[in-house]
């Protein structure tokens, strides 16, 4: 497994933690954040990936 599908995997799972701040503890700031953070990461992944 290449670094890049491990920053994806790790962006995509940010994103679902987003999704239970913004459902469960009702905080749109955090779940913005977090998924502006994963979304991030998995494109960096993507940059990554790509490259190979």
């Amino acid at each position: 497994m290449s670094i890049g599908r491990i920053l994806q995997i790790i962006g995509i799972i940010l994103v679902l933690d987003a999704l239970y701040f913004g459902i469960a503890k009702d905080s749109m700031k955090t779940e913005v954040l977090f998924l502006f953070i994963g979304g991030m990461i998995f494109y960096v992944g993507r940059y990554f990936d790509r490259k190979r």
